[in-house]
């Protein structure tokens, strides 16, 4: 059979000696992603084996857990894992954040920036339509991108986003190679999950012969390539813009509002600020005018019509 690939230009990101964190779960797209790295020679000594717990399912986990930490044995890698014992909280976001603390834990403990994680294309087709009902712009709709690099330093790869899930499970079958099934998956209880298990199968259904997942695979890559021009065209302009420590406002006029929204996150991302879109919006109002906003704890967003600074406020 034809082996899913692993996208050659993730994996350049990643060149040198450096750990490769590889996030691990048991389902199979981890599972699938465990073994095609490891099928590469040249990365196996830089491998390891990353697994969290969410301590959502008591027993399955703990087999879970188990499964992962028996399959790197076998594979000879380094194992780490954690149990989420937080109580509070069990929203997707909250899990996502508990989950992200242990990888960024265990990454500055290896010294290593690299995350990899198996999110594949059909991944990326729910989140673009999650997005879209969320009322996401370019940025939010292409998530999650093949590399995505952060400001503390990590970078989080994703070299399966052009395959399937059914090409992966395809794989692992005729491989015989056994993965963990999360029964959490098919249960209605998170948004996604209805995404995935009934918005989905009804929209496929309705388009009949369409290849909906093609179709919403291709809408996505076009996306991000008008993404990619506009953050190209955002970052000339807000190097020319930039005054001292204040950001020049272009007339708002000529220029348009999707460039300036992006000097906006790109100004205020530099003095490590993210703007919400409520704040952003306030901004984009007011262009021109003289005002003054306050951004976060202790800072005061100032303009006279012409340019923006940031400033802390008295105390």
């Amino acid at each position: 059979m034809d082996l899913p690939q692993l996208d050659e230009k993730v994996l350049a990101v990643a060149g040198g000696p450096l750990p490769l964190c590889v996030a691990c779960s048991g389902g199979s797209d981890s599972t699938a992603l465990l073994h095609l790295l490891y099928g590469r020679k040249e990365l196996r000594p830089r491998l390891a084996v990353l697994h969290y717990d969410h301590g959502l399912r008591p027993v399955a986990s703990e087999g879970d857990c188990a499964f992962v930490q028996e399959l790197s044995g076998q594979l000879g890698l380094p194992f780490f894992w954690e149990r989420r014992m937080a109580a509070g909280s069990f929203g997707e976001d909250a899990l996502r954040r508990d989950r992200m603390n242990f990888f960024r834990k265990i990454m500055a403990q290896l010294a290593s920036p690299y995350l990899l994680t198996a999110h594949q294309k059909d991944d990326a087709c729910e989140t673009l339509l999650l997005r879209l009902g969320r009322g996401s712009g370019l940025e939010g709709l292409t998530a999650p991108r093949a590399v995505e690099r952060f400001r503390d330093g990590t970078i989080r790869l994703r070299p399966l986003l052009h395959a399937t899930k059914a090409d992966l499970i395809r794989y692992l079958n005729v491989l015989k190679l056994p993965w963990r099934e999360d029964v959490s998956n098919w249960k209605p209880i998170y948004v996604r999950n209805r995404v995935r298990n009934e918005l989905l199968p009804l929209w496929r259904a309705i388009e009949g012969r369409r290849d909906l997942g093609r179709s919403l695979a291709r809408s996505r890559e076009l996306l991000q390539e008008d993404a990619d021009a506009l953050a190209e065209l955002a970052n000339s302009l807000y190097r020319r813009s930039l005054n001292d420590d204040a950001l020049l406002l272009p007339p708002s006029c000529t220029t348009p509002r999707a460039l300036i929204r992006r000097l906006l996150h790109l100004f205020f991302l530099d003095r490590g600020h993210v703007l919400s879109k409520v704040q952003s919006e306030g901004i984009l109002r007011r262009l021109g005018e003289k005002f003054q906003l306050a951004i976060g704890i202790r800072l005061i967003c100032r303009s006279d019509g012409a340019k923006l600074s940031i400033s802390a406020t008295k105390t």
